[in-house]
């Protein structure tokens, strides 16, 4: 019943077509890295194919990857990173108008990944633009969060709920279970002839 609950609710607050008129989210903090811009963070030229057929990533790819790393770790020295989303800017300057910014996107949140250590699936585009930059292009990152608080989504409702809103469980990687307390109680409920409120 608790599951049903979490899809009762999840119904009621999935947005539609219209969830590009709300405003973008206004970030807590947000730090912000330059990088000479470089084809070989482009999604066409990442991969390479080796003799027996496996495909890996190219030398100059892994390079540019390591270097946007080492920028985001020093710029985010001293800050705490919680477990919630975190929104992503590029920009992409380019010489020409070979490649466009969406083939940086997977090297960038590659290089985050990597520098925050936090899951991919927490990841959103906030902006992504490109404009052609003749002498020196650069490579411009962004990256903030919204909330400072430690959250997991639920897997019953699919909100993004703070840890207190989900029971102990030591055997899973957060300290938490997955489900929130709300659906629980919501189902037990449901299961003792009560309505969905």
């Amino acid at each position: 019943m608790a599951r049903k609950a979490g899809s009762m609710t999840n119904e009621e607050i999935k947005r539609g077509m219209e969830w590009h008129d709300q405003q973008e989210p206004g970030l807590l903090w947000q730090v912000r890295v330059a990088i000479p811009f470089s084809y070989a963070a482009s999604k066409n030229h990442i991969y390479a194919l080796r003799r027996a057929g496996h495909v890996c990533l190219r030398r100059e790819s892994r390079a540019k990857r390591d270097e946007i790393v080492l920028l985001l770790r020093a710029a985010l020295q001293g800050r705490r990173v919680a477990h919630n989303k975190v929104w992503i800017d590029i920009l992409a300057q380019k010489p020409n108008h070979r490649g466009g910014a969406v083939n940086v996107l997977d090297l960038v949140c590659d290089a985050v990944k990597e520098a925050l250590t936090i899951d991919d699936r927490w990841f959103c585009i906030r902006r992504l633009d490109w404009e052609i930059a003749k002498d020196t292009p650069h490579l411009f990152i962004g990256i903030g969060q919204e909330s400072d608080e430690d959250a997991q989504v639920c897997s019953y409702c699919g909100m993004i709920k703070p840890l207190s809103d989900f029971n102990a469980n030591r055997r899973l990687p957060l300290g938490v279970g997955r489900e929130c307390r709300e659906c629980r109680r919501e189902g037990r409920r449901m299961a003792n002839g009560g309505g969905h409120a």
